[in-house]
């Protein structure tokens, strides 16, 4: 059995034990007696804010590859969104999807050195807007988190939204190019030169920014409405147990859960996203539906969009492209 093989079994394995175990701990009687008024209404709007969160998604990144000087097809774009996350799936820390979508920009006619950049710019966005929402959301909703009292709450969220904003300018200095030369000479590992070489691509790649801050500006909404189509699934879903629905407080609380998951360190944020889920909107839904609310989340959300990309990858380059991505994902973590 090859490297893809192996790993893809592994994977739906997991899968299917963490959505099991996850429907076993919150299925009661109760959830048993709820799903004789299952709306299946709300399945069709579930896919039409998966739908919407897409187009969002393939209109930013046209526009990101179109700032920095070409174009893309429609099924390439397809291909960019969805290969990033089947390869995101399998890869700890969805690093794969990064390389994949690198990769798949290349066979387009894009440089990796303008594909690395414009991938670069999208995550860095994505998680920019989660950050910025962040003391809106602690301001004006009651969300609780353990041993941390709102105030705190909104006072980490205020400085790191500073953070996020201040560090895009401060990586342009040249006081960080003297703390990387320090760092590596401290560290002893790789050259300083190495390093600062790194470091150059990667104000080279925030350079489209500020090479059409109005068009960035439009990136960085589109990416903005993407993540919150993409979070509606969730309220769409929720519609099929209780019409009270707080979109907001919901859409908030996705908000803080998708930031979380960006740094999860299982692939795809398996386990992490179903426990985050029930613990965050336990709540708002009929006693012991909140299981099945979050395995059908996930199912729409990254499932459905992994098997797409799995298609799309594979009927561009085959499992030879998806074992070597794999390996290089595994080779920049180790790095």
């Amino acid at each position: 059995m090859n490297k893809v093989a192996k790993r893809g079994c592994i994977l739906g394995g997991v899968l299917v034990c963490i959505s099991a175990i996850t429907i076993y701990a919150t299925v009661d009687i109760n959830s048993l007696k709820t799903l004789g008024t299952f709306n299946w209404e709300s399945l069709l709007f579930a896919a039409i804010a998966l739908a919407i969160g897409m187009y969002f998604d393939g209109l930013r990144l046209q526009r990101l590859v179109k700032i920095g000087g070409y174009s893309l097809p429609l099924p390439a774009v397809l291909r960019v969104i969805f290969g990033n996350y089947f390869m995101a799936m399998l890869t700890p820390g969805a690093s794969g999807g990064a390389v994949a979508q690198v990769l798949i920009l290349k066979s387009y006619g894009v440089p990796v050195m303008r594909g690395a950049p414009i991938v670069l710019i999208r995550t860095v966005f994505s998680i920019l807007f989660l950050v910025v929402m962040l003391p809106i959301i602690f301001i004006y909703d009651a969300i609780s988190i353990p041993y941390i009292s709102k105030e705190a709450l909104v006072r980490i969220s205020f400085v790191l939204m500073v953070c996020a904003i201040a560090g895009l300018y401060i990586l342009q200095t040249n006081l960080m190019k003297q703390l990387v030369y320090r760092l590596a000479t401290m560290t002893g590992r790789g050259s300083p030169k190495g390093w600062l070489a790194k470091l150059s691509e990667l104000n080279e790649g925030f350079s489209l920014i500020y090479a059409k801050p109005w068009q960035s500006l439009l990136v960085f909404v589109e990416s903005g409405a993407s993540l919150l189509f993409l979070y509606a699934i969730a309220p769409a879903l929720m519609v099929a147990f209780t019409h009270q629905i707080d979109i907001i407080a919901i859409l908030n609380r996705m908000i803080l859960l998708n930031l979380i998951l960006y740094f999860a360190p299982t692939p795809g944020g398996t386990g992490v996203a179903e426990g985050l889920f029930i613990y965050l909107f336990t709540a708002y839904l009929p006693v012991g539906t909140v299981g099945l609310v979050a395995v059908g989340w996930r199912i729409v959300a990254e499932y459905i969009p992994f098997f797409i990309g799995m298609y799309s990858v594979f009927t561009l380059y085959g499992r030879q492209f998806v074992a070597g991505t794999i390996t290089d994902a595994g080779s920049a973590d180790h790095s």
